[in-house]
């Protein structure tokens, strides 16, 4: 048998658990339309320009590191099994 107190409490916690989903969900729809509106964004020269810069200095940075890789790899000697 609940108390009259439990009821009301725990009625209290439904409304507010319903109005903060609501409330959520509201939020993430505004949010959703707001992100998917893409008026006003265009791809200017120079956001392509700093584009194209970036990819070719990932490129050359690669390219580095592999041929510092494969020059000291031919460097070390093979190892050599320890004698018993």
């Amino acid at each position: 048998m609940t108390t009259n107190t439990t009821r009301h409490a725990s009625t209290a916690i439904a409304v507010w658990l319903t109005i903060t989903y609501q409330h959520g969900r509201e939020r993430a729809t505004e949010l959703w339309a707001h992100l998917a509106d893409d008026s006003g964004v265009e791809d200017s020269p120079s956001k392509l320009i700093y584009l194209a810069v970036a990819v070719a200095v990932a490129i050359a940075a690669g390219v580095f590191i592999i041929n510092t890789f494969n020059t000291a790899q031919t460097g070390v000697p093979d190892p050599v099994a320890p004698s018993p």
